[in-house]
């Protein structure tokens, strides 16, 4: 790829490869090592078939209820054909078996998601998102939402959500049964034999578990980035996108102290990495020489006609959309 610094993209995808690999492995091993401390070898074997089970028998988030939960409607093909249009290319180029369905969500909040319901991909964009950004901005935040659906990433996180729980509900019913054991072995004087160490572990699994899902759900934020530069070839334009985004929020977030100094303990907790280090990192993937990218999606093929037709509230696409 002429128009990325090919070195600076392979490294990166090592580098997210083998993070997320490691925080999967991590997110795994600490299930394990709860489910052994609460009933030993049995626990684990009773923590990988739970996973197992909440994989198989839980089902995929259907449309409707996406739907219901975010306010979304669903636009069609003849609503917004160059949204369509540039979908479409983008999940081409991605190597989708089928070009996501879009989904509208009303109201003024910045918001770009995908996920995937009963296997089929969804990408939603909020009122406030397309207005906000400019087109060449808004094709590289599709771009990285389709990234998130070619790297399965929906599934990978619903692996680690499943995980947790399991080992939430493992630490919950090993404390209940610690509860009605210290009592008992307080009046018999066998306290001395308590498993503290085990309970000071059962206490702590939930919380260290949600850091690590949350430390992979920021792996894949990053590597969505790297994806979304490769198939754009404009690591810059999702860059300015980032800073837009960062800009028109930081009027409303509370994660910048007074002096307007990011609090250092809030990054542990996020769902997405900071900007300044997306930016960094798209940076490295830009060319050494300045050079016009091969396969940059134009401003001009992507102006996209959006006509929501809806009782109330109504809505107008922006004077740029229309």
């Amino acid at each position: 790829m002429p128009w990325m610094n090919d070195h600076s993209r392979r490294r990166h995808r090592r580098r997210n490869a083998l993070h997320s690999a490691v925080m999967v492995a991590a997110i795994a091993a600490w299930m394990g090592l709860v489910g052994y401390s609460f009933a030993g070898a049995d626990g684990v074997l009773l923590a990988v078939l739970g996973v197992v089970a909440v994989l198989v028998l839980e089902p995929m988030q259907s449309l409707r209820l996406f739907q219901y939960l975010f306010g979304a409607v669903r636009l069609a093909p003849a609503q917004a054909p160059r949204l369509y249009a540039i979908v479409a290319e983008l999940a081409r180029r991605a190597g989708l078996e089928r070009p996501p369905a879009i989904l509208l969500i009303p109201g003024p909040a910045l918001a770009a998601m995908s996920t995937e319901t009963e296997g089929a991909p969804v990408v939603a964009l909020s009122e406030g998102m397309i207005r906000a950004m400019p087109a060449r901005e808004l094709t590289a935040v599709l771009a990285h939402e389709i990234s998130h659906l070619r790297h399965r990433d929906v599934r990978l996180l619903r692996l680690a959500d499943a995980t947790g729980r399991l080992t939430a509900l493992m630490s919950f019913t090993g404390l209940l049964l610690a509860a009605f054991y210290l009592p008992a072995a307080a009046l018999t004087g066998e306290t001395a034999g308590a498993p503290f160490a085990a309970i000071l572990l059962l206490v702590l699994a939930p919380p260290i578990s949600d850091l690590m899902a949350l430390a992979l759900s920021r792996t894949r934020e990053f590597a969505a980035d790297a994806g979304a530069a490769e198939l754009t070839g404009d690591p810059e334009g999702l860059a300015k996108a980032l800073l837009r985004l960062e800009r028109l929020h930081a009027a409303a977030t509370w994660e910048h102290g007074r002096r307007g100094r990011p609090l250092r303990w809030w990054r542990w907790i996020r769902t997405h990495p900071g900007t300044e280090e997306r930016v960094r990192r798209l940076a490295e993937l830009a060319p050494p020489r300045r050079a016009a990218p091969l396969a940059r999606l134009p401003d001009t093929a992507f102006s996209p006609e959006i006509i929501v037709r809806r009782t109330a509230p109504p809505w107008a696409p922006p004077p740029w959309l229309r």
